[in-house]
């Protein structure tokens, strides 16, 4: 029987992860910081093990149906999120307390206030900062409570968020960072915020709630060695509706059998604009890519290179009037299909090419060959995705 592409990334994470805790984690006494002073939680080998076949366990099956389940309930409340603007805003009050004045500033910023709800496991008042999903695996969401740990977000919606203080906390955080990393998807959960009303509209309405997905980001050192990160907080970013459900979404055909194609997370908004096909060429923001493709080794996809003597050849051997932008639905195409014109320079349709390949195509798409290689060498939004601070550095 085929395994579906998430089974088959579960088995592979689980021996990996299982393989990193039971080698790198030993026992030792682990600093978390606090408000007042320093925590130490004393971790051994033994709790490690405990902790691994809850938060990891060999079982795939289990652990696949908990996953789906996350993400499934993070798609369902996305619908009540706020933008990430009035989230921000909500986050500065440095107050437990809700007014009508900046309540109605978080709502004119796209803020949604969620009354309190007894039956949700997420709009209702408790003291527990983690919310844990379907059997202690998986974090659902982060609650934020004024005046804990650093509790500072910038201008970009970037937070750290504090582990709790036991070895299962702590290496749940290790592992959610895994799977994002596994995955190739950023892990999304939710971040809440409740208020008290400052006018009661009756007993039972007294809290309001904010909720904003945020995705696991800057995880790749604390991977290096468990061992000496297990007590290191989550760096989280909130994110917008649009973009939290474009990652959820890429998580249910990874469950499927005879998918082919590999999936894509949908880039931000702004980062598209900003690196769309008529801010790269002849900018100096495109020679960024073209010289980080050339310190990176990366190659031509096409075959048509010096006109067919040298197929493939390495940016590094050209210079950078010659390497090109191409698109791979070209600009006449979408004229003939014009609900495709706003993504036609979009970084997802663009790929780094040779001149005489990129001429060799016209307004022809590249032929089954071509876009698998283009495909292997990645877009200048799997790029992106992957590499754009390295790329803005160049």
């Amino acid at each position: 029987m085929l395994k579906s592409k998430i089974f088959q990334i579960l088995e592979s994470s689980t021996r990996e992860f299982i393989r990193k805790a039971t080698g790198e984690i030993a026992n030792r006494d682990y600093r978390i910081d606090s408000p007042s002073d320093d925590k130490r939680v004393k971790v051994t080998t033994t709790q490690i093990g405990a902790a691994l076949k809850i938060v990891c366990p060999r079982d795939t099956s289990q652990l696949k149906a908990d996953l789906v389940q996350h993400f499934e309930e993070v798609r369902g409340l996305i619908p009540f999120c706020s933008s990430p603007k009035s989230f921000r805003t909500a986050w500065d009050l440095r107050s437990e307390l809700l007014n009508p004045w900046d309540a109605n500033t978080i709502v004119d910023q796209g803020g949604q206030l969620v009354p309190i709800n007894k039956g949700s496991r997420i709009f209702q008042c408790i003291q527990q900062g983690v919310e844990l999903g379907r059997n202690k695996r998986l974090i659902l969401a982060v609650r934020h409570s004024e005046g804990n740990y650093e509790d500072k977000m910038d201008d970009l919606g970037r937070f750290t968020y504090q582990p709790p203080n036991n070895a299962a906390g702590m290496l749940r955080y290790r592992w959610c960072q895994f799977l994002s990393g596994s995955m190739k998807i950023p892990y999304i959960l939710l971040a809440v915020m409740w208020f008290k009303v400052h006018q009661p509209i009756n007993k039972a309405l007294t809290h309001v709630f904010m909720v904003s997905p945020a995705k696991i980001i800057d995880y790749e050192e604390d991977l290096k060695d468990i061992g000496i990160s297990l007590s290191h907080p989550l760096e989280l970013q909130i994110t917008s509706r649009t973009e939290a459900l474009s990652i959820v979404n890429l998580i249910f055909p990874l469950d499927e059998t005879d998918l082919e194609i590999e999936t894509r997370y949908e880039l931000p908004e702004q980062l598209a604009r900003e690196w769309s096909y008529d801010k790269l060429n002849n900018t100096e923001k495109g020679c960024r890519i073209k010289r980080w493709a050339q310190k990176t080794g990366k190659k031509c996809p096409g075959a048509m290179c010096k006109n067919g003597s040298i197929p493939h050849v390495e940016f590094k051997d050209l210079p950078l009037s010659e390497i090109s932008f191409g698109h791979i639905v070209s600009k006449n195409w979408a004229k003939a299909y014009t609900y495709t014109l706003d993504k036609i320079d979009h970084p997802d349709n663009l790929y780094l090419t040779c001149r005489s390949c990129n001429s060799s195509l016209g307004d022809t798409f590249p032929d089954k060959s071509f876009r698998d290689d283009i495909v292997k060498s990645g877009t200048i939004g799997d790029w992106l995705r992957k590499d754009e601070a390295e790329i803005r550095k160049s």
